[in-house]
């Protein structure tokens, strides 16, 4: 699918520089010259890509930047400037431009700049993607799973998790020490020392009280969350009730 690029210039030889050298790079390219032809586009197409002066007569490019940041609009925004200085970049950044490319505009720089911006919004949706798929899991498992921080601080939990142990909420922002010593936290207690043990990988298996008072037998696995140098920055816990496993 071709990316499509939206150019808002007032100046049509720019217009017309963008368009030529990008549609001859196989992108889908679209041109106007005024801050509200800008406005009324994005509000009915989704472009991958937006280069845009800074200075459109007597109004500021930067208005539709914000807009795109406030509305969450799926596309890069990139800053057409005459007169390139620090504070201009700066701010074009604060309020989330991806990149500013300076008139006059050279064909080497346009394109590395576009082929940059495209490939980078390609890995923000492979990452947004990988996201909810790893969000549906989460919601989704049977097994009951805890994600931590470095301190075995509770940092989300799914239902599955909160229906084995029957906790609320209120847990979220405690470490497994702090959760009390009522007779559904004592076996996550457990499962803490076993952490801490750093046998990640591994299952443990547990026998204890469901809080209807009934026997049972619970496994654990435990995985360190890593950066990419190695450093431990949480933890996830998987726990599972072996009778659902075995039935």
């Amino acid at each position: 699918m071709l990316s499509r690029i939206l150019v808002i210039d007032d100046e049509e030889n720019i217009r017309y520089t963008f368009k030529s050298f990008l549609s001859d790079e196989g992108y889908q390219v679209t041109t106007v010259g005024s801050l509200q032809e800008g406005r009324d586009l994005l509000a009915q197409q989704n472009f991958d890509l937006v280069f845009l002066d800074i200075l459109l007569g007597r109004e500021s490019g930067l208005d539709i930047l914000r807009e795109v940041r406030q509305k969450g609009l799926p596309c890069l925004v990139v800053m057409i400037t005459g007169a390139p200085d620090v504070e201009t970049a700066a701010e074009a950044v604060r309020y989330g431009a991806f990149d500013y490319i300076p008139k006059p505009v050279q064909q080497q720089n346009l394109l590395r700049v576009a082929r940059a911006a495209l490939e980078h919004k390609a890995l923000l949706q492979e990452k947004e993607t990988f996201r909810l798929r790893l969000e549906g899991l989460f919601r989704c498992a049977r097994e009951g799973i805890f994600i931590t921080d470095r301190e075995l601080r509770i940092v989300e939990m799914n239902d599955a998790a909160r229906r084995i142990f029957q906790c609320e909420d209120a847990v979220v922002g405690k470490t497994f020490d702090e959760l009390g010593d009522s007779r559904e936290f004592a076996t996550l207690k457990k499962f803490c020392d076993i952490v801490r043990s750093r046998f990640e990988g591994e299952i443990y298996r547990i026998e204890d009280l469901a809080p209807d008072g009934v026997s049972r037998l619970l496994s654990l696995t435990s995985s360190p969350l890593t950066t990419e140098d190695g450093a431990d920055y949480g933890y996830v816990l998987v726990v599972r009730e072996e009778s659902e496993a075995s039935g």
